[in-house]
């Protein structure tokens, strides 16, 4: 046993001055990028930039023309809110949908989470299987459920605007392969949704 002790300690008095040395190397690739210590990498990544994201099969012109769409309906004033009600939201009206009462619980607490569309309305998003989302509307002050839309994909909304995307554009998507996945941007007019052209 005491053997062992004195071959340890000798290892360790051996071993400890080595890790010092090779620990405490001056950097002299202190600032550079892995790009910079590999010359062919850092070639190839000067040749090769991109603005957008590429994988094989996507059409990045069908990206380009959905999102310039979104956008363009999203930041419209023609479709924007003038005025965000901020008061007590109203109880779920149960009778104000056929399936209100089914989802009772999930309705009744985004409406108590307060508007987050088209300035007075709740919209909750409630999952119906893989890729299948539905989407209420309910108006906060009277606690009616007005409309209901599926997507596939979600779907982008905000309280200033009365705009409403169901599967806003992703890059991840292949619209060329995906049918039913296709943004589709519509407006809330009288309680009710209206696809815009």
């Amino acid at each position: 046993m005491l053997i062992q002790m004195k071959i340890m300690k000798t290892s360790y008095l051996f071993i400890l001055p080595l890790l010092g040395i090779f620990s405490c190397q001056s950097g002299s690739d202190e600032g550079k990028t892995i790009a910079s210590t590999h010359p062919k990498l850092e070639e190839q990544l000067a040749k090769d930039s991109l603005t957008i994201p590429a994988e094989s099969g996507k059409d990045t012109a069908l990206y380009s023309r959905y999102r310039i769409t979104q956008d363009e309906y999203q930041n419209n004033t023609q479709y924007a809110v003038g005025e965000i009600y901020s008061g007590k939201t109203a109880v779920l009206d149960v009778a104000s949908h056929k399936d209100a009462a089914q989802f009772k619980t999930e309705l009744q607490a985004g409406l108590a989470k307060g508007v987050n569309f088209a300035g007075k309305y709740a919209v909750v998003s409630i999952n119906c299987g893989t890729n299948c989302h539905t989407h209420y509307v309910m108006d906060a002050q009277s606690g009616k459920v007005l409309d209901k839309i599926q997507s596939t994909y979600g779907a982008a909304f905000t309280k200033n605007s009365r705009v409403f995307t169901i599967n806003p554009t992703d890059y991840a998507i292949d619209y060329t392969k995906c049918t039913g996945c296709q943004p589709e941007t519509l407006v809330f007019e009288n309680g009710k949704f209206v696809k815009l052209p």
